[in-house]
């Protein structure tokens, strides 16, 4: 029996240490070195795609981190060793099994022109300063990534097709959401919200997609992977709200946006804890504060920013034709649909179904018209923004 259970161990080993070497099979990094205050990272193959974001510190320090699309960590490989006068350090980790990550920690202004061709990755290490490859000048990589754009002075049809954004329709199939009165169903009013924001975007020239087209469930983590596959520079979950109890529907009113990062408050707590309930069904303490450990890795700057934006533009699209609108703020949240996107991701809590006046203009269809416009022009405020 012993000897069995020791052949099941080893046999259960090798199977882990192939799984592994297929899941973390990439483009390996190969080589870094920095010259002319420049770091160069060499690759074994060509680079496919790298995305680009910064984090500012309170002590002014800003951590600029360079994701490398289909790149691999071998063993051993790292950039720490590096030192340049204008950096703080030098870090290199696998972010996820597709994705390498570049993380330099420096008090320069804007470290985002970096470039890649062929094989290799340039990053100048001083404000302004251009990449270099093969002793060629390459412009700026803001072309190659998803995340930054040049400066447009064409049309906003024109300044937008370039955009994708996925919309994510909240719950779905036998995941029916919040509900009140018996006929506000949230899956109902944040898929109805959903294909006119869809709309509405692609009217503007965005490239758009959504995670459902009908009335089905399909799991949390599905839905940020469906927006990865499709390179989306921007996702957006709907949904509808709901009060705590009966007691307290006249209280419980707002629209409400959401970024991932750690809870601060108790309502933002409750709005995530409801959202993310489907996910946890029969998960343990311990499961649940596991899968959301990995809070810490997304676009949580970004995030921020698209979603104070959106929350502008809402408010002012539908106070516009229905009156004084509760504006509910734009708040940090550990939703798990949010969890793992490669791009700017909020959440949209539309009002809440419970309220009887915002109840009953969620499902308003001239209403819903209105959020739709609001939330496609607070995208298109943000990435202009980012143009600048």
């Amino acid at each position: 029996m012993v000897r069995k259970q020791a052949i099941r161990r080893n046999t259960l080993f090798v199977l882990w240490i192939l799984l592994s070497s297929l899941l973390f099979a990439g483009n390996d990094f190969v080589k870094s070195q920095i010259r002319q205050a420049e770091l160069k990272l060499y690759f074994t193959s060509d680079i496919e795609r790298v995305t680009y974001f910064a984090i500012p510190t309170q002590d002014g320090v800003t951590k600029y981190v360079y994701d490398i699309h289909g790149g691999s960590l071998p063993s051993g490989k790292g950039i720490s060793h590096h030192t340049f006068r204008t950096v703080e350090s030098f870090k290199m980790g696998q972010n996820s099994p597709e994705r390498l990550r570049v993380v330099i920690q420096s008090k320069q202004k804007v470290l985002d022109k970096h470039a890649f061709k062929g094989n290799v990755l340039a990053i100048p290490l001083i404000h302004g300063q251009e990449s270099t490859i093969d002793g060629m000048t390459i412009s700026n990589a803001r072309e190659n990534t998803k995340f930054n754009r040049k400066k447009s002075t064409s049309t906003n049809a024109s300044s937008s097709h370039s955009y994708t954004v996925v919309i994510d329709a909240g719950h779905g199939g036998k995941d029916n959401g919040a509900s009140c009165c018996k006929v506000r169903i949230e899956k109902k009013v944040a898929f109805a919200i959903s294909k006119k924001l869809k709309a509405k975007l692609e009217n503007m020239g965005f490239k758009v997609y959504m995670t459902r087209y009908k009335d089905n469930f399909i799991q949390l983590p599905k839905r940020t992977e469906f927006a990865n596959q499709k390179r989306a520079d921007i996702f957006v979950s709907i949904h509808a709200n709901a009060a705590p109890s009966k007691k307290q529907a006249n209280i419980f009113k707002g629209i409400e946006v959401y970024y991932l990062s750690p809870a601060q408050t108790k309502r933002a707590k409750e709005a995530a804890e409801k959202e993310n309930s489907v996910m946890f069904e029969g998960k343990d303490y311990y499961t649940k504060n596991a899968y959301l450990s990995l809070l810490n890795r997304e676009k949580i700057v970004e995030s921020h920013k698209l979603g104070l934006d959106v929350s502008h533009q809402m408010i002012k699209s539908v106070r516009g034709h229905f009156g004084k609108v509760h504006n509910g703020g734009v708040k940090p949240a550990n939703f798990w649909v949010l969890v793992g996107a490669q791009m700017p991701g909020i959440l949209i809590e539309t009002g809440y179904i419970t309220h009887p006046d915002e109840g009953k203009n969620l499902f308003d269809s001239y209403y819903q018209k209105l959020l739709a416009k609001g939330i496609a022009e607070g995208i298109e405020r943000y990435l202009k923004n980012k143009r600048q």
